[in-house]
């Protein structure tokens, strides 16, 4: 498989969850880690990575919208929102922005595997 069907970015501005990925992923799979959204998105659209897991609560712009900024620009990657917020109409307009799942903190080591498998074999 090549190195870019292997490439999943995570995006959470807590070093603790972006260390917890790393730890879960980081050596079966390269791993492209960042704190905002704005960086993100820049990535994104040049690196085309098949999967992102991205927070909705950061500071400068949330989850929300770089998702909404994804899809504009017609990037097809599976994102998986990452989240400790309970509010229904995030996970209601992350769902109309065509996410691949949802997982709320704290999370399951099992319940990322099993996405990542899912997605990238």
């Amino acid at each position: 498989m090549a190195w870019l069907d292997r490439e999943i970015v995570v995006v959470d501005d807590d070093q603790g969850i972006l260390e917890s990925f790393d730890a879960m992923l980081g050596d079966e799979y390269t791993l492209v880690t960042m704190d905002n959204g704005f960086e993100a998105i820049e990535y994104v659209k040049s690196h085309k990575p098949k999967l992102i897991f991205l927070d909705i609560k950061m500071p400068g712009m949330n989850g929300i919208e770089v998702l909404k900024r994804l899809r504009q620009s017609e990037v097809d990657a599976a994102v998986v929102i990452v989240t400790a917020t309970t509010k229904a109409h995030y996970e209601e307009e992350a769902e109309e922005l065509g996410i691949t799942g949802y997982l709320h903190k704290p999370f399951e080591v099992d319940d990322v595997e099993d996405i990542t498998r899912r997605v990238l074999h």
